[in-house]
């Protein structure tokens, strides 16, 4: 792929730090998928002057929380010493761009989910994220099928699990490298979907249908 930093956004969390408290129940995840903020594992020293330049601020995505505060997102920092204590090769001077997209994503996901939520806006006008859990290598049943007949596999996959107002709903979300072209050198196609369930496969009908409204 060209997306620098690719393999690692691959294999990390979807909102990376989650929230202000340290631990990987605040983080929405298990401790397999949550990325804490107390990482200590030495950075290369090859690295040490280039990471002194990265940014430790984080920025506050869109996406409420069960305790209605909102997720943060990973500083440049913690996303490189967490990628890169877990073996992935990442150029600091790329962490901005790395960074941007990797919100972006996450941004674009939780909009993807909102709207088949949308449907049970009367039900529950603010859901909220309870957790997420990534899950690469694990081929969606939908991605399996897809991919019999030549459509390439996601890089990656989650499982966002969100409540609707004490409903616990469950998304599975595939992503794939987009087409590329000189005007976005960065593409990232996301399928966001409600779990097969009978109420998941109804709400897939209904949104579905709604698009030629």
């Amino acid at each position: 792929s060209s997306v620098p930093g690719h393999n690692a956004m691959a294999s990390s969390c979807p909102l990376g730090y989650a929230k202000k408290t340290p631990s990987a129940e605040a983080a929405g995840g298990s401790s397999s998928s949550s990325c804490p903020l107390g990482d200590s594992t030495p950075v290369a020293p090859s690295k040490v002057d280039d990471t002194a330049q990265l940014s430790r601020e984080r920025e506050t995505s869109t996406i409420p929380s069960a305790d209605g505060s909102n997720f943060m997102y990973p500083s440049e920092k913690q996303f490189f010493s967490s990628a890169t204590a877990k073996g992935h090769e990442l150029d600091p001077k790329d962490m901005s761009m790395v960074i941007a997209i990797h919100n972006a994503v996450n941004e674009k996901t939780w909009q993807d989910i909102l709207k088949y939520e949308k449907l049970h806006e009367k039900e529950c006008a603010e859901p909220k994220l309870i957790r997420f859990l990534g899950r690469p290598g694990e081929l969606t049943p939908k991605a399996r099928l897809l991919s019999f007949f030549g459509r390439t596999l996601p890089f990656d996959r989650h499982d966002w699990h969100v409540d609707r107002c004490g409903k616990q709903m469950r998304y599975v979300v595939d992503f794939y490298d987009g087409k590329h072209s000189p005007e976005h050198p960065v593409s990232i196609h996301i399928d966001a979907r409600p779990e097969v369930s009978f109420g998941g496969l109804q709400d897939r009908f209904l949104h579905w249908a709604k698009s030629f409204v």
